[in-house]
């Protein structure tokens, strides 16, 4: 049986204030949860805020570690770090960036150690070599970088590597083939006191040859350069029985089995005139 109008108005009715009941409980929380948001998010702003403007917090020291050629006034200059910086606040990133620009720094870590010191620890590159480009040299590292070029009064005593641009081109497997022929030279134990080396010479044809502050030069070839070194030892010694002057000697070694000494003429030693390697260290810095 169908329900009076009456009654069927008051169901509607009670139906409706339950809803709008409901919608004002859910609002009502709704607000509480974006007001309870709000007073979290300015709780943590503020305290953000006061962690930042501590004095506890502010560096008060910069280490510095790592430099040899670089000096720590010339690192923290690059650096330019700010007075009232905090360690929380500091761009590590673009601290690292500034420093990179010397080209004397191969990598660089920055770093905090709370609450208030800085720490820049410096990779610096290593120079083994000088590179003869033609129109200057340029400091070579043991990786086979060239990273700075030998400027007007400055000096240094590395070996010059010749022959590695040809028309103006870099021949990279040739620089590292001479910086492989310094390492095998280092690491040969009671060899032969040639002197110091002053020159190495690189052909892709021919091959190596070392020039020596002595007056000699070694013709190495490609390879077995230890092996050849060692057999040297036999010829000066029997050089100095013989009294021959050792210096100014060519000694082809290219092949061990067959070795060849010659004379060298003074006017074979006559080169262009280039910066004559001298002094070390510190001389080497910017």
């Amino acid at each position: 049986m169908k329900k009076p109008f009456r009654m069927q108005m008051e169901a509607k009715k009670n139906r409706m204030r339950r809803r709008a009941g409901d919608v004002l409980r859910e609002t009502g929380m709704a607000f509480l949860l974006i007001g309870a948001i709000v007073l979290v998010t300015t709780v943590l702003v503020i305290g953000y805020d006061q962690i930042l403007r501590c004095p506890i917090l502010g560096i008060r020291e910069t280490v510095v570690k790592g430099c040899k050629e670089l000096t720590e006034k010339e690192i923290l200059t690059l650096a330019s770090v700010h007075p009232t910086a905090n360690l929380l606040t500091i761009n590590q990133d673009a601290i690292a960036r500034r420093i990179r620009v010397n080209p004397w720094v191969r990598d660089v870590f920055v770093g905090g150690e709370f609450p208030n010191r800085l720490v820049i620890a410096v990779r610096e590159r290593k120079p083994v070599a000088l590179l003869d480009k033609g129109d200057g040299l340029l400091l070579v590292d043991d990786e086979g970088a060239l990273f700075k070029k030998l400027e007007t009064g400055e000096e240094s005593d590395l070996p010059v590597l010749t022959g590695c641009v040809r028309e103006g081109t870099l021949d990279e497997a040739l620089v590292k083939k001479s910086l492989a022929l310094l390492r095998d030279l280092a690491r040969i134990k009671n060899g032969p006191d040639i002197g110091k080396v002053s020159e190495i010479h690189g052909n892709e044809t021919f091959g190596f040859s070392l020039f020596a502050d002595s007056g000699l030069c070694l013709q190495l070839g490609f390879d077995g350069y230890e092996n050849k070194i060692k057999r040297l030892t036999a010829i000066m010694a029997d050089l100095d029985r013989k009294n021959l002057k050792t210096g100014f000697l060519l000694i082809d070694l290219s092949n061990p089995e067959k070795i060849n000494v010659q004379k060298r003429n003074i006017p074979e030693l006559a080169k262009p005139e280039k910066p004559e390697p001298a002094g070390a260290g510190k001389e080497l810095r910017m």
